[in-house]
C-alpha cells in the first residue's frame, strides 16, 4: 500500500500557497505517496491546485462545526506520516486523529516575532515561511526544490472568467488595492493617481474581496473607460486565471501578492506596516520590485491592523504613485530580481 501523508494548513489562503514547495518536496520524497490536504472550506479549491496533492478534506473553522468535522475525519486506515504546518492548537487536535505519532510540526518564531515588534530587535535569521516549512520537514528527507510557489490554474476556472470577460483581460494592469487590515492599504487617492498614470488604451483590472475596495475607488469602473472592476466577482482561482494573463501586479502584502508569484506574473509589492522578517515576502519571484521604507516604527503589526498606532501611516504615505509607477515600468520592460 501507498504511504499515507496528510498535510495540514487551515488558512489562509496565501499560507496556503507559502506550503507549495513542503508538498512538493513530500511528493519527491514520497512519490507514490497518498497526500491528502486539510483545511478549512474556503481553502479547498486553492489546496487542490498544488502540485502533489491527490485529496483534500474540509474542517470547519470553529466551535461545533470544527469538532463535528474531526468526528468525520476518516481514520479507518491510519496515516503514516502528519506535516502540521499549522502548528496551532486545533491542527494539533486534527493530528491526533490521524492515527501516527510520526508527526512533524511546523512553529513560527513567535519570540523573535515578538522581539522584533515590541522592541525592534532582530534576533537571529528569519527564513521565508515557505523554505522553513520545507526545513521542518528534513527528518523525512524532505528537500528543497529550489522552485518558487507553484499553483496549477484548473481548466473550469480559465473557462469562466473567458465566458465572463472574453478576451478582455489579457496583458492587463492589475492592481490590488485593498486588503483585510487598513493599515496594509496604501491610500486610495493614490491607487487613483497611479490609475491615471496608465494609458487608456491599456486594460486595467481591479481585484480583490467583496467591500475592500477604497472609497477613493468606488464606481472607477464607470469613470476610466479601460478599467474592469473585479472586486467581489471572483473565487481564488478564477482570480488565478486573471493574473496568469495579466502584464503586471501592483499590490499591498496580501493574499494576492502570493497568487501572484505562483502563477509567475511580474509584481510591485506595497509594505506597511509588515516587513520581510516575518516570512511573508514575494517568494523566489524573478521579476518583483518591493517598495518599502526603513522606520523606526517598522513593523508595528505581524498583519496589519485597523489604523496606525501613530496616527500618520507614514510608512506607505511615503511612497508615492511616481515611485510605484516607475517601478511597474521596470517589471514590465525587463527581468529584475528583489530578494
Amino acid at each position: 500500500m501507498p504511504v499515507r501523508i496528510a498535510v495540514i494548513r487551515l488558512s489562509s489562503f496565501g499560507d496556503i500557497l507559502c506550503t507549495g514547495p513542503a508538498v512538493r518536496g513530500i511528493r519527491t520524497r514520497f512519490p507514490d505517496a497518498q497526500i491528502t490536504y486539510i483545511t478549512n472550506p474556503p481553502y479547498v479549491g486553492v489546496a487542490a491546485a498544488l502540485p502533489g496533492v491527490d485529496h483534500v478534506v474540509a474542517v470547519e473553522r470553529r466551535g461545533e462545526a470544527f469538532e463535528r468535522s474531526l468526528d468525520d475525519l476518516d481514520a479507518s486506515e491510519p496515516y503514516d506520516k502528519v506535516a502540521d504546518l499549522q502548528g496551532s492548537l486545533k491542527s494539533d487536535k486534527i493530528a491526533q486523529r490521524l492515527g501516527t505519532t510520526d508527526v512533524l510540526t511546523d512553529r513560527p518564531p513567535r519570540f523573535r516575532r515578538a522581539m522584533l515588534l515590541g522592541l525592534r530587535l532582530r534576533v537571529g535569521e528569519f527564513t521565508p515561511v515557505p523554505l522553513r516549512m520545507v526545513q521542518t520537514l528534513a527528518p523525512w528527507g524532505v528537500e528543497d526544490d529550489g522552485g518558487s510557489l507553484r499553483v496549477v490554474v484548473p481548466p473550469d476556472a480559465r473557462d469562466r472568467v473567458e465566458s465572463g470577460w472574453n478576451d478582455g483581460l489579457r496583458d492587463a494592469y492589475v492592481l490590488v488595492p485593498g486588503a483585510k487590515h487598513a493599515t496594509k492599504q496604501w491610500p486610495g487617492e493614490y491607487w487613483r493617481g497611479l490609475l491615471e498614470k496608465i494609458d487608456r488604451s491599456q486594460r486595467v483590472v481591479i481585484l480583490g474581496a467583496k467591500g475592500e475596495l477604497p472609497q477613493d475607488l468606488e464606481g472607477v469602473d464607470e469613470q476610466f473607460d479601460n478599467v474592469i472592476d473585479l472586486t467581489g466577482k471572483t473565487g481564488l482561482l478564477e482570480a488565478a486565471a486573471v493574473l496568469e494573463q495579466a502584464k503586471v501586479l501592483v499590490s499591498g502584502d496580501t493574499g494576492p501578492m502570493h497568487l501572484a508569484v505562483a502563477v509567475g506574473v511580474p509584481m510591485v509589492t506595497l509594505y506597511g506596516p509588515t516587513v520581510r522578517e516575518f516570512g511573508f515576502y514575494p517568494f523566489r519571484a524573478k521579476r518583483s520590485v518591493v517598495l518599502e521604507r526603513e522606520m523606526w516604527c517598522r513593523p508595528c503589526s505581524a498583519h496589519g491592523s485597523k489604523r496606525c498606532p501613530l496616527g500618520h501611516h507614514r510608512c506607505l504615505r511615503e511612497i508615492k504613485p511616481d515611485e510605484v509607477w516607475a517601478a511597474v515600468q521596470k517589471v514590465v520592460h525587463q527581468v529584475v530580481s528583489d530578494p
